[in-house]
């Protein structure tokens, strides 16, 4: 019996309609609508994440501003981005990856104000969130973008969280740690785990809810799913030109639900930015 796919485009339609709907709100209070400035490289190759970005800014109201940065000076990155922290008409903004040549994520994470980090990468939302012990106060943060994804997908999932085991395979700042940090706010027991981490194998067949984000094709195996889990892929690896997640093939014959690679996690880490920006919008009404 196969998994039930977990259509990641379903939810962020979902999350995308409720941000239209308060984006309306902070509009009528600002009297505009609220505005995200992306900042990326000219050369990126991550385009088709911008262009996603943007779509879903388009259906909730929000509007964005991009700028696309010529290889040049580190310091005409650093300048652009003291300008958007410091104008009043930019609610919330976002420093593509990978970031424009000279910069580094320490440069994005002091550049950007956390009261208008999108995507909850600076060191005052890393704060926030790991002081937050609830699902009630985590949800009311501009928190990681794929992070909080795999959280509203695994409520998403329909099946009991609390008291349940979960594993995190994958220790990155911004998937990983903060993903298991949020799945402990719903009550879970979570184990973070990693690439190296010893008796793998076995670790996974205790998860109840298996969340992959080592970024590593094929490295959890079908055997090492546990028969009904829900298996929240978050792996973006291109295996022959196709994009692939972290889990084998024939994990989806041994998962009780499953997000599909693509179409799983990615839409709701876009939709996840929005209602970021728009939660940053809202406090400035206030």
């Amino acid at each position: 019996m196969s998994a039930a796919l977990l259509d990641g485009r379903v939810l962020a339609s979902r999350l995308l309609a409720q941000a239209r709907r308060r984006a309306s709100a902070v509009a009528r209070r600002l009297g505009r609508a609220p505005r995200l400035a992306i900042v990326a490289a000219a050369d990126a190759s991550a385009g088709s994440y911008l262009k996603a970005k943007i779509r879903a800014c388009g259906a909730a109201g929000v509007d964005v501003v991009v700028h696309r940065l010529s290889p040049g000076p580190r310091a005409k990155t650093l300048g652009l981005l003291a300008d958007l922290a410091g104008d009043a008409s930019i609610d919330a903004f976002i420093l593509e990856t990978p970031y424009p040549r000279g910069v580094s994520a320490s440069d994005a994470a002091a550049a950007i104000p956390p009261d208008k980090d999108a995507e909850g990468v600076t060191p005052g939302a890393y704060g926030r969130l790991f002081l937050a012990k609830t699902w009630k106060e985590a949800s009311g943060l501009a928190a990681p973008c794929t992070a909080l994804a795999l959280a509203r997908l695994a409520l998403a999932a329909g099946a009991p969280l609390s008291g349940r085991r979960a594993v995190v395979v994958g220790r990155s700042a911004t998937v990983g740690r903060p993903a298991a940090h949020l799945l402990s706010t719903l009550d879970m027991t979570v184990t973070l785990a990693h690439s190296r981490t010893r008796s793998l194998a076995a670790l996974c067949r205790e998860a109840d809810v298996l969340v992959l984000a080592a970024g590593a094709p094929g490295l959890i195996r079908t055997s090492w799913v546990k028969r009904g889990a829900v298996l929240l892929d978050a792996g973006v690896n291109v295996v022959r030109g196709r994009l692939v997640g972290d889990a084998a093939p024939g994990a989806a014959a041994r998962a009780g639900v499953l997000t599909p690679v693509p179409g799983g996690v990615g839409p709701v880490t876009t939709a996840c930015a929005v209602l970021n920006t728009i939660l940053l919008a809202e406090r400035r009404t206030r």
